[in-house]
């Protein structure tokens, strides 16, 4: 839904776009990001903290509860399940900017099925590297009353990926929402360059004002937007996917006792 969008330049095509939803481990491990961890004032602004190791930073979600991840054969038990969930749940998260790009909001549970997928595929259920993994994973938890995405390139060639990042050099900077007419730029999370389309580009926050929140789960339009200089797009979220976000923008519940 919405206007695909203006696509300047070289790059124009979508041919090889990778779903993001397929595959609830396709966030990969998360890279610490560079720079600390964002803190936010007021207006959609944000500053860097130095803290990034810290357990906590002004209400930042650094991690998951390990207890929340299932490993093992507990995990083989309901994988099934627990996939076609996730990949369900990515499915309504997801959203496309234009050919090129795409946003993933993440949740606490698009980052459990994705810690729990990694977990799998190294073979390991060891309390420590639990423990481990819902502390990487953790750090893209977003604050209450915020929301935390991953942005896509869909190239998965890893040469022109590396081309279209230094193309599109900033394109994380330009992503910004608008609810109800009023615009919230995003605060990025730099990472290093990735070697496959499969991983993120950057991590994105979107500190919402409390009016923008209310807006927002009130049944506002809310678009998502880029605009660079080789590359614009501007997607209208649907009924779903707004619903479905809408969800984050309420206080996160209690870590299990």
């Amino acid at each position: 839904m919405g206007d695909r969008g203006d696509h300047r330049g070289r790059l124009s095509s979508g041919e090889a776009r990778a779903r993001s939803f397929e595959c609830p481990a396709r966030l990969g491990r998360p890279a610490r990001p560079r720079g600390g961890i964002p803190e936010y004032g007021g207006q959609g602004a944000a500053h860097w903290s130095d803290a990034a190791c810290a357990p906590a930073v002004r209400g930042w979600a650094v991690s998951l509860d390990p207890r929340e991840l299932r490993a093992g054969p507990a995990y083989e038990a309901v994988r099934g399940d627990a996939r076609g969930a996730a990949v369900e749940l990515r499915r309504r998260r997801r959203v496309d900017l234009g050919d090129l790009l795409s946003v993933v909001f993440e949740s606490r549970g698009t980052l459990v099925a994705a810690a729990e997928e990694a977990l799998r595929a190294e073979r390991v259920d060891a309390p420590a590297r639990l423990s481990e993994e819902a502390g990487s994973f953790g750090l893209l938890l977003a604050p209450d009353g915020g929301l935390a995405a991953s942005l896509f390139l869909e190239i998965p060639d890893a040469a022109e990926l590396a081309a279209a990042l230094t193309e599109l050099d900033g394109i994380a900077e330009s992503v910004e929402l608008e609810v109800d007419g009023d615009r919230c730029p995003a605060a990025v999370l730099p990472l290093g360059t990735p070697t496959e389309g499969a991983a993120p580009v950057a991590y994105l926050r979107f500190a919402l004002t409390p009016s923008q929140r209310e807006a927002w789960t009130e049944g506002a339009r809310v678009l998502l937007r880029v605009t660079h200089p080789r590359y614009s797009a501007t997607t209208e979220l649907s009924d779903e996917q707004r619903a479905a976000i809408a969800a984050d923008l309420k206080a996160a519940p209690p870590a299990p006792s």
